[in-house]
């Protein structure tokens, strides 16, 4: 007779399927050792230790991020976009309040980098627990930070980043808003002529659900909308995970892996040296949609 299997609460983050409808599992990750437990004007925090995946970041009970696998997320979503583009100068980052995102950015030779979060409290705790993700980012004179409402930030300043980031929690909370018409209307906005965006999105799992809706969202107003893929090993998709990557004129899919080489040897220099996961052929790959997932 088999025996049921129980976890300890008190030894296991939980983390069930969001939104309710696309996932029937649960993931479990062990608490080697709780460093942080509290609650923003916004959402509910934790940062803990679990072994395999080192610290990890949760925001309302959503894996945000792992040490083990952080970098290919964050990689993926700015270097893409950046060396998709042919001469970025203006670019912004919505949320992202780890500094993942900027700790790349700062490798390339930009003019200008806008950071906006509504969360100043997620943006000091990852200071404090997470530190080997921003990399002293946050004290960059390059990086202007702003701790408001994204949609605000982006309806002041019309034609005017060359490239936009949105690293947003889920479609819930605070980070709703950044699913929605009204809110992708304003980035388009806010882009120059040939200006691209790239959004966080959710698993392959939630295609239907999340990543075709939101594509039909983005054509509406954006000439080239594409899809790119990358592994999150920590989170709850297991494995193929989406961005959504827009653009006024360019064709992210047209640009060649030699182009896409040059530039990133030119812009990153001996710093292309640090990177773990991004490369020019991994770039061209991440744009290939198997025949389910082709918009």
């Amino acid at each position: 007779m088999s025996k049921k299997f129980c976890l300890n609460a008190s030894d296991w983050f939980i983390e069930t399927s969001f939104p309710g409808v696309r996932r029937c599992k649960m993931d479990a990750f062990h608490i080697d050792k709780r460093l942080f437990e509290g609650r923003s004007q916004f959402q509910k925090m934790q940062v803990f230790e679990s072994r395999g995946f080192g610290r990890m970041l949760a925001l309302d009970g959503i894996i945000q991020l792992s040490e083990s696998d952080e970098f290919i997320y964050h990689e993926v979503i700015t270097h893409i976009p950046l060396l998709s583009h042919p001469a970025p100068k203006r670019l912004l980052v919505i949320g992202g309040g780890d500094g993942g995102v900027l700790r790349e950015a700062r490798k390339h030779k930009l003019q200008e980098i806008y950071f906006v979060d509504i969360d100043k409290e997620v943006v000091g705790i990852a200071k404090k627990y997470l530190d080997f993700i921003a990399r002293g980012s946050f004290s960059d004179k390059k990086v202007k930070v702003f701790i408001e409402d994204g949609r605000q930030f982006v309806k002041r300043h019309k034609n005017f980043f060359d490239v936009i980031i949105v690293d947003s929690t889920d479609p819930v909370g605070p980070g709703k808003v950044l699913f929605e018409a009204p809110f992708y209307r304003l980035v388009h906005e806010s882009l120059t002529g040939d200006g691209i965006a790239i959004f966080q999105l959710g698993p392959f799992l939630d295609f239907d659900l999340i990543i075709r809706p939101t594509a039909e969202k983005l054509k509406r107003l954006f000439r080239q909308v594409n899809p790119v893929r990358l592994p999150m090993p920590s989170y709850s998709c297991g494995c193929e995970y989406c961005f959504m990557m827009a653009s006024k004129k360019i064709d992210p899919a047209a640009v060649n892996v030699p182009t896409i080489a040059r530039r990133l040897a030119a812009r990153l220099g001996n710093k292309a040296a640090s990177l773990k996961y991004y490369t020019p052929a991994m770039h061209k790959a991440s744009l290939v949609m198997p025949k389910l997932w082709q918009l």
